[in-house]
């Protein structure tokens, strides 16, 4: 996993050179580096995830084609069967 960096006095600095009191600025700043420690998910791994995702709702769809095909095919010979000896 690769390690993120935040520069926090880089973020302070420049809040504050927007018009953010140095207070909120220091807040918003440790906000941040809290989330960005704890893993920020990446475009990279949310598309890895769906992609992931995706191959087993694939393979849901497979299963119940061919478990709707069996059933219909049973029900098919339920209902010749009854034809035939009813």
């Amino acid at each position: 996993m690769n390690a993120t960096t935040f520069d926090t006095h880089a973020a302070v600095k420049a809040l504050t050179r927007a018009g953010v009191a140095t207070e909120h600025a220091e807040a918003i700043t440790d906000t941040v580096r809290i989330a960005v420690s704890e893993g920020v998910a990446t475009k990279t791994v949310l598309d890895t995830g769906l992609a992931a995702l995706d191959a087993k709702i694939g393979a849901l769809k497979a299963n119940l084609y061919r478990a709707l095909w069996i059933q219909g095919a049973s029900l098919v010979a339920v209902m010749a069967a009854l034809k035939l000896f009813g």
